[in-house]
């Protein structure tokens, strides 16, 4: 397979005599695409050069990419972005249940982290002011965050 060309698709289906490269860039709500065929440009390569090109002039005076990191959705029910509620039922006992606060985010390699802090190991107002800092910092060091937490506690008596 071919190595993936960010926001450009190679065209070239058996049967159509029209082969070349699409680009495509969104911004904002507003999409841009243009099509670069192979006898136009004189070829596969020189259309890919022509679409790179085309591709790079577009970013330039393209608005900054909107992120939806932060901001609330109707989804949300705990309050917190990043921040829900965990329910654990262990299948072996009956009512065998357990809750706890799980915070998650995406690092800046796009992999996916969390933690949860147990209602029954930290209390559940404990628990929850755990996973708002861990959401916050994004971190999951948890003797860090605990002695954070414990910190501001001691502050406010």
């Amino acid at each position: 397979m071919a190595k993936s060309i960010k926001g450009i698709t190679r065209i070239d289906y058996e049967g159509v005599a029209t082969k070349g490269w699409m680009v495509r860039l969104t911004r904002g709500g507003k999409r841009q695409q243009e099509f670069f065929n192979d006898k136009t440009y004189g070829g596969k390569t020189k259309s890919l050069a022509a679409a790179k090109a085309k591709y790079a002039e577009w970013l330039t005076s393209a608005p900054p990419v909107q992120t939806t990191k932060n901001l609330k959705s109707a989804r949300n029910t705990s309050g917190k972005v990043g921040v829900h509620t965990v329910r654990n039922v262990d299948p072996r006992w009956k009512n065998a249940e357990s809750f706890a606060y799980c915070a998650m985010w995406t690092d800046e390699n796009g992999s996916r982290k969390k933690v949860s802090f147990a209602w029954n190991s930290y209390g559940k107002r404990k628990a929850w002011q755990l996973a708002c800092l861990a959401r916050e910092l994004e971190s999951t060091d948890r003797e860090a965050l605990l002695d954070k937490v414990d910190k501001a506690s001691k502050k406010k008596k």
